[in-house]
């Protein structure tokens, strides 16, 4: 029996044959080792091994074309947020100044970064779907019991971790409405979990028609008819 492996690599994008330190993923599509490499899910505070006998694809159904530029703007607005730290201690210390100047360096710098981290907390990297391997990769198969990896990234933008959302019979996965306020994160999928209601940012038109009928099963829950729905009688019969 091949042992199972926890593949740790870097973020590589698909039209790039650098491997950069820029993004840690566990989800590595050209990994010697993926038939067997541990998939892990977060589960509350915790990332939680999936049952052996699922897999990733061997390439990203989608791959958000700002991932490297997001996770770059978290690191830098958590860096100015570290270095106000120091500047609003050195403002508190000095008796020439008042302290509100100091507070006034915590809000400044400070602002920001809790900016970035509230928008961009349900931002997607990358889509991969998962499969049974002890299943035949059948239509009827994929269909009945279709669940997704949604890769997203950390809070520091360093890493990424990953989340199980299930397409098969999942009624409450909807299109987010028009309704959302300026001031709301990023957001365009919503569905009901275990761990409570889950929130998607991924981005319309990229990843060609795998995506588009997955855009067209989040419309039609919501009643939206883009004409990207393909009813599962059509499906079955293909």
């Amino acid at each position: 029996m091949i042992p199972r492996i926890r593949h740790k690599g870097t973020y590589k994008s698909e039209d790039s044959t650098v491997e950069t330190d820029e993004i840690i993923s566990e989800n590595n599509p050209w990994s010697p080792t993926l038939y067997n490499d541990i998939v892990r899910v977060r589960e509350g505070w915790r990332n939680v091994a999936l049952p052996e006998n699922y897999r990733l694809l061997y390439e990203p159904l989608y791959e958000a074309p700002g991932s490297k530029y997001v996770a770059m703007l978290k690191r830098l607005t958590l860096s100015f947020a570290v270095i106000g730290v120091y500047g609003a201690k050195l403002f508190y210390e000095l008796v020439q100044f008042d302290d509100v100047y100091a507070l006034g360096t915590i809000i400044g710098t400070w602002a920001p970064a809790v900016a970035v981290q509230y928008k961009t907390r349900d931002y997607v990297t990358r889509v991969f779907r998962l499969y049974d391997k002890t299943k035949p990769q059948t239509l009827e198969n994929l269909v009945n019991d279709e669940k997704l990896i949604m890769e997203k990234l950390s809070a520091t933008g360093g890493k990424t971790y990953n989340t199980l959302l299930t397409i098969s019979g999942n009624s409450t996965l909807k299109l987010c409405g028009d309704e959302q306020s300026t001031f709301a994160p990023y957001q365009s999928w919503e569905a009901h979990g275990e761990n409570g209601k889950q929130y998607y940012y991924v981005v319309d038109n990229v990843g060609g028609m795998k995506m588009d009928r997955l855009w067209g099963i989040v419309e039609h829950n919501l009643g939206v008819d883009n004409g990207r729905y393909i009813a599962e009688a059509a499906v079955e019969t293909k």
